[in-house]
């Protein structure tokens, strides 16, 4: 499993990752844990040890800002139903996106101390 580099520690990433997507400590978790395969439902509530609601929850989330994707999948032949794997964005393009943000945030807030000029 690919991961992000840390920065000096994997806490100063996840609280960058935390506040340039405004997300939670689960669902940095959720983005850092998942493999390039991707991972169901059920196993990453085995792994995050979570309620499975609590995990749908972040999950629509992250889908939500984009920093997740799913992929629907058709159960075991013989079997109706579909289920769906969630991957995480490319760890490039997550870099790309925590940049734009952390850079979009630094113009608007030099536009706020321009407009008190």
């Amino acid at each position: 499993m690919e991961t992000i580099p840390s920065i000096k520690s994997s806490k100063e990433l996840k609280k960058i990752l935390k506040c340039a997507f405004d997300i939670t400590d689960l669902e940095v978790e959720i983005i850092l844990s998942l493999p390039e395969e991707g991972m169901k439902v059920k196993d990453i509530q085995n792994l995050l040890k979570k309620d499975r609601t609590t995990i749908q929850k972040s999950l629509k989330n992250l889908l939500e800002k984009e920093l997740i994707f799913r992929e629907s999948k058709c159960c075991v032949q013989g079997k109706r139903g579909r289920y769906f794997i969630y991957k995480s964005l490319p760890r490039e393009e997550l870099k790309k996106r925590v940049l734009s943000n952390i850079e979009e945030w630094y113009q608007e807030l030099q536009d706020s101390i321009k407009s008190l000029e």
